[in-house]
């Protein structure tokens, strides 16, 4: 049996673990073929999701640590990036030329689903490029 590669990470939820992770996710990306369009789409939108959940997800008084993961993985033909948090949302205030994550996600990312029942996941799906 044949396991599919993936890439499971997590990490604080802080601002300084976006870039590393993002990084990482290219990394694995590359090595499994995507490159271009296909592998800059997935990365900007992993990028989103997990700057909302640095910036969303806990408050100063978070009683746990607080962390996001990210998980990347091929599943049913498709690459599956999963990023979550166990925090709840906090609301920030609007600063102009903010708020576009989502509908970056949205405009690059084929399949988005957000669960909130336990903490926010965005499950994001993409079409494996053609080699």
């Amino acid at each position: 049996m044949n396991a599919s590669p993936q890439l499971r990470l997590r990490c604080p939820a802080q601002s300084r673990s976006v870039a590393p992770i993002r990084h990482a996710l290219r990394a694995f990306l590359q090595a499994i073929g995507f490159d271009g369009d296909c592998l800059d789409d997935v990365t900007t939108a992993a990028g989103e999701a997990l700057a909302n959940a640095v910036e969303h997800a806990y408050g100063d008084d978070a009683e746990s640590v607080p962390f996001v993961e990210l998980h990347a993985r091929i599943a049913r033909g498709k690459l599956a990036v999963d990023v979550s948090d166990r925090g709840s949302f906090i609301e920030r205030e609007r600063l102009p030329g903010r708020g576009f994550g989502l509908r970056i996600i949205r405009a690059v990312a084929p399949q988005i689903r957000i669960d909130t029942a336990r903490g926010t996941s965005v499950r994001m799906r993409f079409h494996i490029p053609k080699r």
